[in-house]
């Protein structure tokens, strides 16, 4: 049997320290799970508005800030990726949306991880399983993880 370890890391390039980060853990790798996948490598990196917009037009060709980016080097069951957020954007949207900030730093982290588990969010549909996801996600953090 093949023994596997599982890494989430946060890493820092702004002021910003995320709390919670072993509890945001271990509900990452539980939503994943119950999602039927296995976490290998997870780093979420805090950029600044610059940094992601730089990100966002060098690699997607979009020249304007946004709140996350996610590289995806998944394969098969296995999540592998790099995902940049921009904590100043999801800021700026949670008073936009009426959202408190936690609530929105976690919809991110989980929207972040819902893509890689292969669900989109192109089409109006694809929006609402998409937001009824991370609302459900959300809830179980602020239940069961906090």
């Amino acid at each position: 049997m093949r023994s596997f370890v599982c890494m989430i890391e946060f890493v820092y390039y702004t002021d910003f320290k995320l709390k919670y980060q072993k509890q945001v853990s271990n509900w990452l790798l539980s939503l994943a799970n119950k999602e039927g996948f296995l976490i290998k490598n997870l780093y979420y990196n805090y950029v600044s508005p610059d940094q992601i917009q730089s990100l966002n037009n060098e690699f997607l060709k979009h020249d304007y800030v946004t709140d996350v980016l996610a590289f995806d080097y998944c394969e098969g069951s296995e999540l592998s990726a790099e995902v940049f957020i921009c904590q100043a954007e999801v800021e700026k949207n949670a008073k936009e949306l009426s959202q408190t900030i936690e609530n929105e730093t976690l919809r991110i982290l989980c929207h972040a991880l819902f893509h890689l588990c292969g669900y989109n969010d192109k089409t109006h549909k694809e929006q609402n399983v998409m937001r009824s996801k991370e609302d459900g996600a959300i809830s179980s953090f602020q239940t069961t993880h906090k």
